[in-house]
């Protein structure tokens, strides 16, 4: 089942140390990838985790895509995922943030983006 490898992916992420840069960040696989299948393995996979940590803030990243276009540096993991995602679900989870967003890969299709970090949001 996709969902059961998902959450599985989250839960080693959590559990592997960091690297240097403070953060883990992959891609789920999805099945079929088109804009729709993604988007409902995304929510499938948000209720989920709701079940374990509570409601996700929806936060868009349109902010932060300005910033950067301004010139503002912003922090790894989070420039590379307002550089891919237009919008993440975030839960805090003890000392880490976990962080879902749906990817739109041209014509190959979508994908799920997960990160776990201990980096702050900006």
């Amino acid at each position: 089942m996709t969902l059961a490898r998902h959450l599985a992916a989250l839960d080693l992420l959590r559990a592997r140390a960091f690297p240097e840069e403070g953060y883990h960040l992959t891609e789920l696989a999805v099945e079929e990838p088109t804009e729709e299948q993604a988007e409902a393995e995304r929510e499938a996979l948000a209720l989920l985790l709701e079940t374990r940590w509570g409601p996700p803030r929806l936060v868009s990243l349109y902010s932060l895509v300005a910033r950067a276009g301004g010139g503002e540096e912003i922090p790894e993991p989070w420039g590379l995922i307002c550089a891919s995602v237009p919008d993440i679900q975030l839960w805090r989870v003890d000392a880490h943030w976990v962080v879902l967003g749906l990817t739109r890969r041209g014509a190959d299709g979508h994908g799920l983006l997960a990160c776990v970090t201990g980096v702050d949001p900006p």
